[in-house]
C-alpha cells in the first residue's frame, strides 16, 4: 500500500509540474491574462502586438526587451488596409495606436505579425504570425 501512494505521488508530482511549466505559453495567448484582445508576441519575447477591440478598437506594439532591436508589427485587413506600426524609442516604450479604417466587418479575418529589428533597415527577426478574427 506504502509503494502505491508513493507512485500515486510521484505521478500526481510530475502531472502538476508540467501543468505549471505548460501554463505560461497558454497564459500569453489567453486576452484574460493580458487584459487585450490579442497579445501576439515575437517567436523569443522581445515584442507584442496588442489589440484592445473594446477600448479604443486601437493596435499598438510594445519593445519588451533591452535588446537594441525595434518592436514592429503589421495589421491586414480583408479589405486591403494595412496598419505598419513601430515603436521610436527602445526597450519599454510602444507605437502610436492605430486604427483601422474603414471598420472590418464582423466575421472577417485579419492577419497579423509581429517582429523586431536593428533600425529601421535592419533584417527582421524572430517573426510572430498570427489572426484575428473580426
Amino acid at each position: 500500500m506504502r509503494l502505491h501512494r508513493t507512485l500515486v505521488g510521484a505521478a500526481c508530482g510530475t502531472a502538476l509540474a508540467l501543468g505549471v511549466a505548460a501554463a505560461p505559453a497558454q497564459a500569453a495567448r489567453t486576452p484574460a491574462m493580458c487584459g487585450f484582445e490579442v497579445c501576439l508576441s515575437t517567436t523569443n519575447g522581445s515584442a507584442t502586438l496588442y489589440f484592445d477591440r473594446y477600448g479604443a478598437s486601437a493596435w499598438k506594439v510594445c519593445d519588451d526587451a533591452p535588446d537594441g532591436r525595434r518592436a514592429m508589427a503589421e495589421v491586414r485587413g480583408p479589405s486591403g488596409q494595412v496598419l505598419r506600426l513601430r515603436t521610436a524609442d527602445g526597450f519599454g516604450s510602444c507605437s502610436p495606436e492605430q486604427v483601422l479604417h474603414p471598420e472590418p466587418s464582423s466575421g472577417s479575418v485579419l492577419s497579423l505579425k509581429v517582429w523586431v529589428q536593428k533600425g529601421s533597415g535592419g533584417t527582421p527577426q524572430y517573426h510572430g504570425y498570427d489572426s484575428y478574427r473580426w
